[in-house]
């Protein structure tokens, strides 16, 4: 899929225009971990926010928002416990 077809949908998911749509990331579809093979990072959100009502319509998962909080944050090791261990790959890759 070509970079602006994509860029496209993710437009249309910000704006509720694609309910029931995600972002996957295309890692290794071959790795021993399937949390790994092709991860959701974003998702759309049908209905009302328990916070903010219908203001947003897609939203970042944890995969994906985690490191990039981090990052931003300056956190240089990320403690985490041990049900997180097949997802330390997907984590330094974003």
């Amino acid at each position: 899929m070509a970079k602006e077809e994509t860029l496209k949908k993710f437009h249309d998911m910000l704006e509720g225009k694609a309910p029931g749509w995600c972002i996957r990331g295309k890692l290794d579809y071959q790795h021993k971990y399937k949390c790994l093979r092709d991860p959701v990072f974003y998702r759309t959100k049908e209905g009302s926010h328990h916070r903010h009502g219908t203001k947003y319509k897609a939203y970042p998962c944890y995969d994906f928002a985690c490191p990039i909080v981090d990052s931003l944050e300056g956190i240089t090791h990320a403690l985490r416990s041990i049900e997180y261990h097949d997802r330390n790959q997907g984590y330094e890759w974003v």
